[in-house]
């Protein structure tokens, strides 16, 4: 069973959060979610590691789906409107580590992103529950969301409908297939918002 999330993440959504690849990808791949999003001025900043991640590293056996979320990105980097870029130095990072230390499971992409969060005093957005431990401890739990509290803020608004969400599930496990599916997160946060949205009135 999925924990509920607290009303806060869904109430809010932060106009400007630092990303990591896992969250990029998880936006992107959704086309209802990436228009719902845009629609309320949402913008996400990569950190340079992030975007490398995902634009140039390279890959084993890409897919169409990859290739397509690719040209995706950096058609919106290249407009800069949603997606940007920011570059960090070694003691951005640094400063990071030594506030993290040793942390199982937590990779590069993350740590660049969370970095980015500090430095420029952003949100962080992050579906990996490690980083989002150690950015809720960082950062303060008010300053970390994840893709379904996107999902979940954006049906609070009414920028989504309920016909939106099983196509954002289903747009994610096309793309997830299964490893790192959202699909039970996205519904118990939309479940949650709508449930919000009837205490609010």
């Amino acid at each position: 069973m999925v924990n509920l999330p607290r009303d806060e993440c869904l109430l809010t959504f932060p106009e400007i959060s630092t990303i990591d690849t896992c969250a990029v990808w998880n936006i992107l791949c959704s086309k209802t979610l990436t228009i719902a999003a845009k629609c309320r001025n949402r913008h996400f900043i990569l950190a340079e590691y992030v975007r490398y991640e995902c634009l140039i590293k390279p890959r084993k056996n890409p897919t169409n789906i990859d290739i397509e979320l690719q040209s995706k990105l950096q058609n919106e980097l290249t407009t800069n409107l949603h997606f940007s870029s920011y570059p960090l130095n070694i003691e951005d990072l640094r400063e990071v580590l030594a506030s993290v230390g040793s942390v199982q499971r937590f990779h590069r992409g993350e740590l660049a992103a969370l970095a980015l969060a500090r430095k420029l005093k952003h949100s962080f957005v992050t579906d990996d529950g490690t980083a989002r431990n150690v950015a809720e401890r960082l950062l303060g739990t008010s300053c970390v969301r994840t893709t379904p509290h996107l999902v979940g803020w954006l049906v609070y608004k009414a920028q989504l409908t309920d016909g939106d969400i099983p196509i954002i599930i289903s747009e994610n496990k096309d793309f997830r297939k299964n490893n790192g599916f959202l699909g039970e997160f996205i519904q118990s946060c939309y479940e949650h918002a709508m449930g919000l949205r009837l205490r609010m009135r």
